[in-house]
């Protein structure tokens, strides 16, 4: 049943990409979404089709805009409810982050099991994915680098202390509030790299990979930690840059049916997938020649 599903789905997909086209040919009206600020706009970012370079995904965009589609028929449902959304004012950027976030799991989820490329699970990649789109990634990993210090360095003194874990945590968490504060302004004046603009939101997912640090350093070994912790920073480099990518904010724009069923095409055939990890082939060479004889 699984071996036909999968290729059912991507006919499906294929056809809904290509009736698509067939029908922007056949009309005058173009479904291409063109985002117009009003008058007033403020100076927000805002997506484009063909703006360069891409907008701050995680900033709230408060501009009036207009997104053409072309009369209903049923295959552009889902254009038809995003430009519904837009009209009652959702942000254009939420919108395009929410479809961009299956697409960025089902990619870690690929590295995962294909390469074999290993962090803390699937979403807390995906979160430091999104801290890496609001802050950059050379941003990102200063943020998480001060915060990895201060927390290594308070409890290095809290142990000497003994008290209990949790009284520990809050202490250290108080002098993770105030180093985040104190890098904000100093950053504010650096030019080169400047977080002092993000949300509360960045930080704290920092902090909780943080915290995933310290717990897997406590309940396995330093080793574990520094290598679940490496791979979920890589993992989240490369879903930030594919989010980042102009192509492909606008094709879950204009296509967010197919890239849906595309998504969920992958994840069918990355879930059965029962052969050898790459990074693993070196590993097991020895074992697979002898086989092969």
């Amino acid at each position: 049943m699984k071996k036909i599903v999968a290729p059912l789905l991507i006919v499906l997909s294929i056809w809904y990409l290509v009736s698509g086209i067939k029908i922007t040919e056949a009309k005058t009206v173009t479904i291409t979404p063109t985002l117009v600020a009003s008058q007033s706009a403020t100076p927000s970012a805002t997506l484009a089709p063909t703006a360069i370079p891409a907008p701050k995904l995680t900033e709230n965009d408060n501009r009036k805009v207009d997104y053409v589609v072309e009369k209903w028929n049923g295959i552009n449902s889902f254009k038809w409810i995003i430009s519904l959304a837009i009209n009652r004012g959702v942000s254009t950027n939420t919108i395009v982050l929410l479809l961009l976030l299956p697409l960025v799991a089902t990619l870690v989820s690929f590295l995962h099991y294909i390469v074999g490329l290993s962090g803390y699970g699937i979403f807390m990649p995906t979160m430091i994915a999104i801290t890496f789109v609001a802050t950059g990634v050379f941003g990102g990993l200063l943020l998480f680098a001060i915060i990895l210090t201060i927390s290594l360095i308070s409890n290095m003194f809290l142990k000497k202390l003994k008290i209990h874990f949790w009284p520990a945590r809050a202490i250290s968490l108080m002098f993770i509030s105030l180093g985040t504060f104190g890098l904000m302004l100093l950053t504010s004046f650096v030019k080169i790299i400047d977080i002092s603009q993000i949300s509360i939101f960045p930080i704290l997912f920092m902090i909780l990979l943080v915290e995933e640090f310290t717990r897997t350093q406590l309940a396995k070994s330093k080793k574990e930690a520094k290598s679940l912790t490496i791979g979920t920073i890589i993992l989240a480099i490369i879903g930030a840059v594919t989010m980042n990518f102009g192509w492909m904010q606008n094709i879950v724009l204009n296509y967010p049916g197919t890239s849906l069923i595309l998504v969920l095409v992958a994840n069918l055939l990355i879930g059965n997938y029962s052969g050898i990890r790459l990074t693993e082939i070196k590993r097991f060479k020895k074992a697979i020649r002898e086989k092969k004889k």
